[in-house]
């Protein structure tokens, strides 16, 4: 699958391995993530890059991503939904360059929801199904229901995530749309800690 991103550095060092070390990563998907229930896109901080051939049948014991999303819902790899350290953090609307070390808090991990993903409009109306994933990320898209199809807004929430392997990255949702205004292309942009204990 291809990607986009963009590396920009946090800070004014010319230094190389310092703006290399210090840089937030821009990402847009180039994968829709809304056409059907049971399909997430998954990526890699790591890579930069979505992750191809991985689906329900494998992304609990697969240990290529980090993230996924299916419409505005978000998973990590842990908890139930992976067999990584990953768990989450929300540090609310705050400047994504202020956050120079992972807070301490209650990060959650994932988990089952029931009733939480749209699967098309049955005899009595809307069928909702359950599945594995991150109720903190649950903020980070507000959305319409009154215009159809619905719309999504990014509340701009930065988040905080122990990633799979147990270090620390920064995380800004900011778009649910492409250049095209099609909707479930996720745009973000992180930063990985410099170190295990969490410094930015």
């Amino acid at each position: 699958m291809s990607f986009a991103t963009m590396l920009t550095s946090c800070d004014s060092d010319d230094d190389n391995s310092t703006q290399e070390t210090n840089s937030a990563v821009t990402v847009s998907l180039t994968t829709q993530n809304n056409v059907k229930t049971d399909v997430w896109v998954y990526f890699s901080f790591d890579t930069k890059s979505e992750v191809a051939d991985i689906d329900s049948s494998n992304y609990k014991t697969s240990d290529k991503w980090d993230i996924a999303f299916h419409s505005r819902h978000v998973r990590l790899n842990g908890g139930t939904s992976g067999q990584g350290k990953a768990e989450a953090y929300d540090a609310g609307i705050v400047d994504f360059a202020s956050i120079t070390k992972a807070p301490e808090g209650r990060y959650i991990k994932d988990s089952y929801v029931d009733s939480v993903l749209y699967a098309g409009m049955g005899a009595h109306g809307p069928i909702l199904v359950g599945t594995n994933l991150n109720p903190v990320f649950e903020t980070a898209f507000s959305y319409d229901q009154n215009t159809h199809p619905p719309t999504y807004s990014a509340s701009m929430h930065v988040y905080v995530i122990k990633t799979r392997t147990g270090k620390f990255a920064k995380i800004l949702l900011t778009d649910y749309y492409n250049d095209k205004g099609e909707s479930g292309y996720i745009s973000f942009k992180y930063q990985l800690s410099k170190d295990d204990k969490g410094n930015f």
